[in-house]
């Protein structure tokens, strides 16, 4: 399979990487970065690896992706999935806006995983946030038909706004998070008595 370097916006990745050409099957492209074909899940923001290692385990016939911002999480997050042995998982540090807009082929991604990403509180710092209405076009263009994208924050104003976005491309839905899992951040706002506000959306299947 022809391969190109990667994007430059994930150039930075800890250790040398390739993705397929531009223009390949969903399956291809997927393959290519796995080395096999099956259901493929993306986390963003994959932090300390809680829920991308729990899920990898449990679910060893799906691949997970994570797309981690941080270099030093990434490393660590690359390295301990090697250390345990995990196949199914692929780790990227990048920015995911560009990822899920430019490198991710149209309905490929059977789940997203977003949980307690920054909300940048401060109202001149809120153009950082993750989620804009064209990351919100993009998972959804991303998602297969059917594909479910779950979000949690401890952040009431941030919720309010992110499931604002999401729904005017995906439909709300009532499936609840995968796995008990606990993120070093959901514990950090439990402990502080904050409560935690989840939400899923799906792809239509028409």
């Amino acid at each position: 399979m022809a391969q190109r370097p990667w994007h430059p916006a994930v150039a930075a990745a800890p250790e040398p990487a390739t993705l397929p050409v531009s223009g390949i099957s969903a399956h291809e492209f997927w393959g290519g970065v796995f080395g096999r074909v099956a259901p493929v899940e993306v986390e963003i923001g994959a932090g300390r690896g809680a829920f991308l290692f729990a899920a990898a385990v449990a679910a060893p016939d799906r691949n997970f992706f994570a797309i981690e911002n941080s270099s030093s999480h990434a490393v660590r997050l690359r390295h301990e999935a090697e250390a345990r042995g995990l196949a199914n998982v692929r780790v990227l540090r990048a920015d995911a806006t560009c990822v899920v807009a430019s490198l991710i082929p149209a309905e490929s991604v059977a789940a997203y995983h977003v949980y307690f990403p920054d909300p940048w509180w401060k109202r001149r710092h809120h153009r950082r946030r993750l989620f804009t209405a064209a990351f919100a076009a993009a998972l959804a263009r991303t998602l297969i038909r059917g594909g479910r994208l779950y979000f949690a924050t401890d952040v009431a104003p941030y919720f309010g706004a992110v499931t604002a976005l999401l729904a005017a491309q995906l439909e709300p839905d009532d499936a609840p998070r995968p796995l008990a899992v606990v993120t070093r951040f959901e514990h950090k706002a439990l402990s502080h008595g904050s409560g935690i506000h989840s939400a899923s959306f799906r792809r239509p299947l028409l």
